[in-house]
């Protein structure tokens, strides 16, 4: 082998060495700051469905509160099995609500991850709302009735339930909507973050190309006739990393917008499609409706059946949502037991029939795994174009949460229709 030859050789292995280096710090790089970001994602989806459960549970407590009551007669307990089930049930759920609200204040998984509190969140909880120590006045006043047996200390806890029940509501569903945009918004770093690690990567192998193979391919060139297949080599190496990165991003991208459990679209694509519907009928006069879906007593299937079920019955729902809607209509998966169906250019009447017929649909399902049979009911809140002008995404989403929680708060398994004296 000549001096030549062998400075060539040198030449390859250092200038390759170099190339291989920077791909490697640079792909190393990537992946950690994406799987940092992505694991702060998953601790703020958690600690989003701890808010929700936490407004579900302030609810339940309020309800217990009067089973409980109503089981007096006078000074006596006309029912001493449902009284004593109705005090076991409310302690059950003024614990679990002490406990989120530990977790929700302090920001301390319990799998002894520290999340820090945004301002915001943390202003909620210990400023001018004070919701942490709302929420555990209010849990440790159900507990206190857990333990009372005389009929007028529990009557008056119960008032100062009734009292602080409403506005607390109110509180934990700011916190609920908090959590969420805050969500979002980590969600839409991780797409930023994709985005420079995609260009940044991309200017890697360019100036690889311009500063290391370049000249190498020049002193092959020199040397040697088999220069084209060298050069040819190189170029095909360069494509198949730009082309796995690509197929990389492509990936991210649909985790990002995707629900991995049920497939659905999230909710960033629900608030881009809603936001498409609300300019296509100012624009065009399309008449459009949002439908939003809440599995009825959904916590109950996690506690009964483990959430292997709670699973299976989330995936079942979104079968049939996406096999009861019409070509060019949308089903989405909120979060948690929440579903959202966009309906495209249908009429106000149509809508309400094309609800109930889902919500009767899921009533008489069956779901059946590993022989477990049981059914489940929904609540469903309905938007349409037509009773109120949709000035944007976030009015829709709150008219028709409201509509929700009026059809829970009326008994469940039942549609409310957003109207006029909603947007008050």
């Amino acid at each position: 082998m000549n001096t030549k030859t062998n400075e060539l050789k040198n030449s390859i292995i250092f200038r390759y060495i170099i190339a291989l280096s920077f791909i490697a710090i640079l792909s190393t790089t990537a992946f950690y700051l994406l799987h940092l970001s992505i694991k702060d994602a998953h601790s703020t989806a958690y600690l989003v469905n701890n808010s929700g459960k936490q407004r579900m549970l302030s609810q339940h407590i309020a309800l217990d509160i009067h089973r409980i009551h109503d089981n007096f007669n006078g000074d006596k307990v006309t029912n001493i099995y449902d009284y004593k089930l109705n005090k076991q049930i409310l302690k059950q759920h003024a614990k679990e609500m002490l406990q989120a609200n530990h977790i929700l204040s302090t920001g301390r998984l319990p799998n002894n991850t520290k999340v820090t509190l945004s301002k915001t969140i943390h202003e909620m909880y210990f400023g001018k709302l004070n919701i942490a120590n709302r929420v555990e006045l209010y849990a440790k006043a159900a507990l206190e009735i857990s333990e009372q047996h005389k009929h007028t200390e529990i009557d008056k806890i119960k008032q100062i339930i009734d009292e602080n029940s409403k506005e607390l509501l109110v509180d934990l569903n700011k916190l609920v909507v908090q959590y969420q945009v805050e969500g979002e918004e980590k969600l839409q770093n991780i797409q930023l973050l994709e985005t420079i690690a995609w260009i940044f990567t991309l200017l890697v192998l360019f100036l690889e190309i311009i500063f290391i193979f370049q000249p190498m391919v020049k002193k092959i060139v020199s040397l040697s006739t088999s220069n084209d297949e060298v050069l040819q080599n190189l170029e095909n190496i360069v494509e198949l990393r730009t082309l796995k990165l690509a197929e990389s991003n492509d990936k991210l991208e649909y985790l990002a917008s995707h629900d991995p459990l049920t497939g659905l679209r999230n909710r960033l694509n629900l608030e881009k499609h809603i936001e498409l519907a609300i300019n296509n009928y100012k624009l065009h006069h399309a008449p459009f409706a949002v439908l939003m879906f809440d599995i009825d007593f959904f916590k109950d299937v996690n506690d009964t059946y483990g959430h292997d079920i709670g699973d299976y019955v989330l995936v079942e729902l979104s079968k049939i949502l996406q096999l009861s809607v019409r070509e060019g209509d949308n089903v989405y998966r909120a979060g948690g037991e929440e579903f959202v169906l966009l309906l495209n250019r249908i009429h106000y009447e149509d809508s309400i029939v094309l609800a109930e017929k889902i919500r009767i649909k899921i009533q008489k399902h069956i779901f059946e795994i590993k022989e477990i049979k049981f059914s489940k009911t929904v609540s469903v809140g309905l938007f349409h174009s037509s009773i109120l002008e949709a000035k944007d995404v976030k009015m829709v989403l709150k008219l028709i949460d409201i509509a929700l929680y009026k059809s829970k708060n009326d008994g469940r398994n039942r549609l409310t229709k957003v109207d006029v004296s909603m947007n008050n």
